[in-house]
């Protein structure tokens, strides 16, 4: 699953995109597996960039402010979800900066109890409280996945979840999942938010949960001044280890630049920036600042609605047309790595570069547009992103021009995130538009695009529907033996690229960037976030 960055994220059962979506605790089941790189360097440089050592606030800059703060449901597939609901919100399995899972309410690994039928059994650690102090349980794990399952609720997709035939609790602490059938991303639902049952059982979940959560993790909400900022504070009532930093505000500045001096000026301490141009050598140049930066499981692209964009030639002359290292070169100025596929390189064997046959070649695309003219397709199409992203608008800029010199005319309307997201691309209303996706580490993309996951079914932005395409990553998602899941999702990737449903532009880095006086943050580039041991972080000198 993915998340929408705008960042957009995956949910666990999910993928998130966005400027890029986000992917929340129901997102991760289903999210697409994407691969991380190799770490980059941290440096320090410029003026403050920091607090004063042994404090105990901590002020985060994000670029983006969620819709709502319920991760399960529609509107709630965007990072900036996962972000602010991370230090509350807690699940069986996390995903490490490696993409591999460990446990976190898991008393150690879960177990294949039976591969006939596919059988998990996992084990809560002893002493786990929700932060108003319940106890949390199995009937809480149950009762998430029987919120997911129960269609009365506009969940933004049950891939993973509708594999399970029950779940069995021996004991409070003890769950047994038994699938209908062989899932071979059953690590992703174990991953996903564990749900409180005693705070939202007989509550309207499309509302409760919206503007409110309760979890287990080491902080609690206090208050989301909408526009403004999202502050927690350290839970008194936590099972773990109390977390040094007692109060975390959230400040929502959307412009790059505000986002910049803000670090600078030491207004914030931490920061989690989109790409831009020349950001992280600038970051770098700050005093008092580190620098973080990794490649992982986000991935820009342009996206096609293919029942607005029907005809397969204008696609095809646009994905010929995009000069990819002319973007990446000038504008991220080598800050990014081409991307050939929907998968990332580090996803070997499930990876493979099936968009490569489309390299830059304006003659190519001059033929096909006359092709397409000859078949009675417009040549004009209206190219949506968020907007205030100056890296976005700027890459905007330069793909239309590119495209004139093919003879396609791109009209550019951008929307705030909030309702491109929230709004126009479950419901269709773009032509052809830019986010990227962050997934977990497992290669399921079949909620991105299988046929029968357009929204409200799943995150099939797109529109796309290829029965074999369908066919072959739902065959793969059953499938255990991971060279046969492997050959059959490489094999999808090559009939989507013959398709052009979209065009694969770059893989993302993340970049962290944060007073050198605090320490714990560690680049996790998946769904999981900046965010997924908050708890541990401090302030020291």
């Amino acid at each position: 699953m993915g998340r929408r960055n705008a960042r957009a994220r995956v949910g666990l059962a999910g993928i998130s995109r966005g400027e890029f979506l986000k992917l929340s605790g129901a997102g991760l089941a289903g999210a697409a597996l994407l691969g991380a790189a190799g770490c980059g360097g941290e440096q320090g440089g410029g003026q403050r960039g920091g607090g004063g050592g042994g404090r105990t606030e901590l002020i985060v800059g994000l670029d983006q402010e969620p819709a709502i703060l319920n991760g399960y449901i529609v509107g709630g597939d965007l990072v900036a979800t996962s972000n602010v609901t991370r230090p509350v919100m807690e699940s069986v399995l996390q995903i490490m900066p490696d993409l591999s899972y460990a446990p976190k309410l898991a008393d150690g690994e879960p177990r294949v109890a039976s591969e006939d039928p596919l059988t998990i059994e996992f084990r809560l650690k002893d002493g786990i409280t929700w932060s108003d102090g319940e106890p949390l349980t199995v009937e809480d794990y149950v009762f998430t996945y029987n919120t997911v399952m129960n269609d009365r609720w506009q969940i933004i997709t049950r891939e993973i979840w509708d594999s399970i035939d029950r779940i069995e609790t021996p004991d409070e602490l003890t769950a047994r999942i038994i699938f209908k059938r062989p899932d071979a991303r059953w690590r992703d639902i174990l991953a996903a938010d564990v749900l409180p049952k005693h705070v939202l059982q007989g509550k309207n979940f499309n509302k409760y949960f919206n503007d409110r959560i309760v979890g287990s993790g080491p902080y609690v909400f206090e208050e989301w001044r909408k526009g403004q900022s999202l502050t927690v504070v350290a839970n008194e009532n936590y099972w773990g280890d109390p977390p040094a930093i007692k109060k975390i505000t959230f400040r929502f500045i959307p412009d790059t630049n505000s986002l910049k001096a803000a670090l600078r000026s030491g207004e914030v301490q931490f920061i989690n920036p989109p790409p831009d141009i020349g950001l992280i050598e600038e970051l770098r140049g700050y005093d008092g600042v580190t620098v973080q930066t990794k490649f992982g499981t986000v991935w820009e692209h342009l996206a096609f609605n293919v029942e607005k964009v029907d005809n397969l030639n204008i696609r095809r002359a646009i994905a010929y047309a995009v000069n990819r290292r002319q973007l990446i070169q000038e504008i991220l100025q080598g800050e990014a790595r081409p991307l050939q596929s929907v998968l990332v390189p580090e996803q070997e064997p499930f990876y493979t570069p099936a968009w490569e046959r489309y390299s830059f070649d304006p003659d190519r695309a001059r033929r096909l547009v006359e092709q397409a003219r000859g078949e009675g397709a417009s040549t004009e199409i209206e190219y949506s992103t968020t907007s205030g992203n100056a890296l976005r608008e700027t890459a905007q800029q330069v793909i239309q021009q590119q495209m004139e010199q093919v003879g396609i005319t791109l009209r550019i309307n951008n929307s705030s995130a909030e309702t491109y997201f929230g709004e126009r691309t479950p419901e269709g209303d773009f032509e052809m538009g830019e986010w990227a996706w962050s997934a977990t580490p497992d290669p399921s993309i079949t909620t991105l695009f299988g046929a029968n996951q357009v929204p409200p079914n799943g995150q099939n932005y797109y529109r796309y529907r290829n029965e074999e395409v369908t066919r072959l990553l739902e065959q793969a998602d059953i499938t255990v033996d991971q060279q046969e899941r492997a050959r059959l999702t490489r094999r999808a990737q090559e009939l989507m690229a013959e398709d052009v449903p979209l065009v694969p532009l770059y893989q993302r880095p993340e970049i962290y960037a944060y007073a050198d006086n605090l320490e714990g943050p560690r680049v996790n580039p998946t769904l999981a976030t900046a965010f997924w041991n908050v708890g541990e972080w401090r302030f020291t000198g």
